[in-house]
């Protein structure tokens, strides 16, 4: 999600130099492989302020939907702001259902435009009210097929196609569920990140709640009811499961995964053995998360959907020279508060040793897991977002979006992509190390393209790469060192063999968009994109001229509403 700095961006602090790799990727992930793939072998772009998506020669791109579109067979509407897209195929390569994540709607926020409500009454005739938000978030679950011609178009009114939004019914689980009033809650909304699990489930990822909800909780595990949704803050900030393939199944938050702003979750998972869940709480000075299953995963087995209703929750301190470890979010826990009253603590009552001295019960504790992170000294680090398990051999690659102006290793403004390997290469091991894979940076510093604010990650067949950027709406097209960066961008990352580090801009978007949940189809024939608020600073772009402020897309004419959307990548 867009946020504005906060922090001044002076000069660029000085890094410590990549680390030798960690260990060489699994051969059964060749350097070389996958050489069939569309997008195998590109022309990289330059970076480009137009109001369009802009891609390298011999490719295209179909609108699939956009929000407003109906899409369900009662009518009901594609989300605002959609984000993670999780693909499950349905018969083939060429027919699929897809689970779109909706994170919130553009208002006017930090100086940017009311674009919501500005393209609302464009396209709706009337004002929206607080229960048009709650019903624009959420997820959108639909079917798409590619047709004769290659092109990628929705299903409209396929029996699968259904929207979750801040009003469907959903249960709780997991030890905090009790404090939930009886595990029944009401909606999902903040949704950022996701994964496809290998039990044909999709997990999506409430981030910013505190903007919704009330955020904070006592020592008991109480909380409150409030803000713009007037809804029971403890309910929100959890990751959620459900079965794109049954409309009428009714979807589960996950309270062992702890509540936090859950940017994502990736997964590592193999057969006969626990599954471990990474995270990122996407805040400044938030955490990096791992949560282990108690029970292990058994292919084929009704019981994987209970995977992860019970297990532990770790979370990540990063030395400084290269080492970390996981530190239990136990009740039994040692405090180690961190000193900078900039990490919020839980109330520390004197003489108190252990987290159980904090927190009434373990659902109360995991209700405020933030917290009590910097309560047990976890790392506050630097805007974790997306987290991704590599195939190859279970490293896990991070995007830092930046923390300026805080200590510790995350200074950069530009943001840097770090990976971690467990000790031994093990994911139930408490101790792990860690490098800077690859940094962002001004144009012209390092070799290859420049990139800031990294974002959402991908993995393709040959093993590498595909990172989204997120340039904060007070910096595009106005800071100097963002200029010449242009619009937010899609790259691509080498990771193995001699194309490691290497970074190729493959797509400019539309003015004040942002490029999230990149997503391939089988086979690599599409790369599905979600393109996030187009206009979201200066709104509704009303003459030419005024290029690069404000958006038309994906229209392309003057005052017509920029609209988010989501659309299939493919050779022409």
């Amino acid at each position: 999600m867009r946020r504005r700095f906060l922090k001044s961006l002076g000069a660029l602090a000085a890094l410590p130099p990549l680390e030798a790799t960690l260990g060489p990727l699994a051969a059964r992930v060749r350097a070389d492989g996958a050489t069939d793939s569309p997008f195998a072998r590109f022309a990289p772009i330059e970076p480009t302020d137009r109001d369009a998506l802009v891609l390298p020669d011999g490719f295209v791109h179909d609108v699939v939907l956009k929000w407003g579109d109906p899409f369900t067979a009662d009518g009901r509407a594609f989300g605002y702001n959609n984000d993670w897209i999780g693909v499950f195929p349905r018969d083939g390569a060429d027919d699929l259902v897809l689970v779109v994540n909706h994170e919130y709607v553009s208002l006017a926020y930090g100086g940017d435009a009311a674009l919501y409500p500005q393209t609302f009454e464009m396209l709706r005739g009337r004002r929206p009210e607080v229960d048009d938000q709650k019903r624009d978030v959420g997820c959108s679950v639909v079917r798409v097929r590619r047709d004769g011609d290659g092109r990628w178009t929705a299903v409209i009114g396929d029996p699968l196609n259904r929207r979750i939004d801040a009003f469907t019914p959903m249960r709780a689980d997991g030890p905090a569920a009790g404090l939930l009033g009886g595990g029944a809650v009401e909606g999902t909304f903040d949704n950022c990140g996701g994964q496809v699990t290998p039990w044909g489930t999709a997990l999506t990822c409430e981030e910013n709640f505190d903007q919704r909800v009330p955020a904070q909780v006592d020592a008991q595990g109480r909380f409150a009811t409030g803000g713009v949704f007037n809804l029971p803050g403890g309910h929100y900030g959890w990751v959620v499961e459900f079965d794109p393939f049954d409309p009428g199944s009714v979807p589960v938050k996950h309270t062992a995964l702890g509540r936090f702003r859950h940017e994502n979750v990736g997964l590592r998972v193999s057969p006969g053995r626990q599954v471990v869940c990474y995270m990122g709480d996407d805040r400044l000075g938030g955490h990096v998360w791992k949560f282990v299953s108690n029970f292990s995963y058994r292919p084929g087995d009704p019981a994987n959907r209970h995977l992860l209703s019970a297990g532990r929750l770790f979370a990540a301190r990063f030395g400084a020279d290269g080492r970390g470890e996981w530190i239990p979010l136990d009740m039994r826990t040692e405090l180690d508060p961190n000193p900078d009253p900039k990490d919020p603590k839980p109330f520390i009552p004197r003489g108190a040793r252990r987290l159980r001295d904090c927190y009434a019960s373990p659902g109360a504790m995991l209700l405020d897991a933030y917290q009590a992170a910097n309560a047990i000294g976890a790392s506050p680090s630097g805007r974790p977002e997306d987290l991704e398990v590599h195939p190859a051999d279970g490293s896990v690659f991070i995007s830092f979006t930046a923390a300026p102006g805080r200590s510790g290793p995350w200074q950069n403004p530009f943001g840097e992509v770090w990976r971690i390997v467990e000790k031994g290469g093990d994911p139930l091991a408490s101790r792990f190390r860690w490098e800077r894979f690859c940094v962002g940076a001004r144009r012209g510093e390092r070799a290859g393209a420049p990139f800031a604010q990294p974002d959402n990650l991908a993995i393709d067949a040959r093993g590498d790469l595909w990172l989204t950027t997120d340039l904060s709406s007070d910096v595009i097209h106005v800071h100097p060192d963002y200029v010449p960066l242009g619009n937010s961008g899609l790259f691509r990352l080498g990771v193995l063999g001699a194309r490691r580090g290497a970074v190729e801009q493959f797509a400019s978007l539309p003015s004040e968009a942002e490029p999230t949940g990149p997503a391939f189809a089988p086979g690599e024939q599409a790369l599905f994109l979600s393109v996030q608020h187009p206009g979201e600073r200066w709104g509704t772009r009303r003459r030419a001229e005024d290029s690069p402020k404000g958006s038309n897309w994906p229209h392309g004419t003057p005052g017509a509403p920029p609209q988010p959307a989501m659309v299939a990548i493919r050779r022409s």
